[in-house]
């Protein structure tokens, strides 16, 4: 299978890493050359733009820091557009806003072309180890038969309906680990000011209903070791709280919890550091507590 791959950054990279070592024949594209050569060192073959990625190679991964980057990718002078071939297939697995995403998979059938949107979760640890959560929007054909590639990436594959649905529950669900994350940092936060141990409180919300991947994962990893290692950044997370947010607006729909826990995320965010990683939030909430959490 030849697949391209256009966007080399922290996931990107991993993913095309990955592919390398599953044995399949990767073409690359990223503006940044020194991640470009990198690739080519290990095997990969360099485009020297979108377009001629997509004459060479029927499986394009586009992996981009947003909407606007992707659409310039494909509909720009040197974009995969100009040259997709009949049989070409887009895997777009930007986090990125599902009605933009739908506007792109309309464009892309006028001119007769395929697309799917791939987004993922779980992070770089996951893209390095091939264990990542995909949920696809597309046509279950299409899905069918860009099954087998995406299983070398992720361990969990999911088809969630048409185009744009994969974008719509990735946003859901990291709206969901936001809130959940920041939830459990105030108990956490309240519990130290109080004088309870942040290890036997984690000890008690693991085994008990409180228990989440916040509390199960990036506390111990993360929070109480002191660590917060950059995996996914605060930035990051805010554009998806923007991108779930504008979804509710967009149906005209309350959002009660998640927009109250989205202020707080934004507070955090406007005081700079974006390029933490998003754990870093319970920094935040510890300033406001006035407590230090960690092991």
């Amino acid at each position: 299978m030849k697949v391209g791959i256009i966007g080399l950054g922290n996931m990107g990279g991993r993913m095309a890493k990955r592919l390398l070592e599953q044995k399949v024949e990767l073409g690359v594209f990223d503006l940044n050359k020194d991640f470009v050569r990198h690739f080519v060192e290990l095997g990969a073959e360099e485009a020297g733009s979108p377009a001629e990625l997509a004459s060479n190679y029927p499986y394009i991964i586009t992996v981009l820091p947003n909407v606007h980057i992707v659409k310039e990718t494909l509909t720009g002078t040197e974009g995969l557009m100009a040259g997709f071939q009949s049989d070409s297939l887009l895997i777009e697995m930007t986090t990125s806003i599902p009605s933009v995403t739908k506007e792109l998979n309309a464009m892309m059938k006028d001119k007769g072309f395929r697309m799917i949107d791939a987004p993922v979760s779980g992070g770089v640890k996951k893209a390095e180890d091939g264990t990542l959560s995909i949920m696809v929007g597309g046509e279950l054909t299409d899905f069918e038969e860009v099954e087998p590639l995406l299983s070398k990436i992720g361990a969990n594959v999911f088809h969630v309906g048409e185009v744009g649905a994969g974008h719509t529950i990735k946003a859901l669900n990291n709206m969901i680990s936001a809130t959940t994350l920041a939830a459990t940092g105030e108990a956490m936060a309240l519990g130290v000011k109080m004088g309870l141990d942040p290890n036997k409180m984690l000890d008690v919300i693991n085994a008990s209903t409180g228990k989440s991947f916040s509390s199960d994962f990036k506390f111990p990893n993360q929070v109480l070791t002191r660590k917060f290692e950059v995996g996914f950044t605060l930035d990051l997370m805010v554009k998806d709280l923007n991108i779930a947010m504008s979804m509710a607006e967009e149906e005209k729909v309350p959002m009660f919890i998640s927009s109250s826990s989205f202020q707080l995320w934004k507070h955090a965010w406007s005081q700079g550091g974006g390029d933490q990683d998003h754990t870093a939030i319970v920094k935040y909430i510890e300033d406001m507590f006035g407590v230090e959490i960690k092991g």
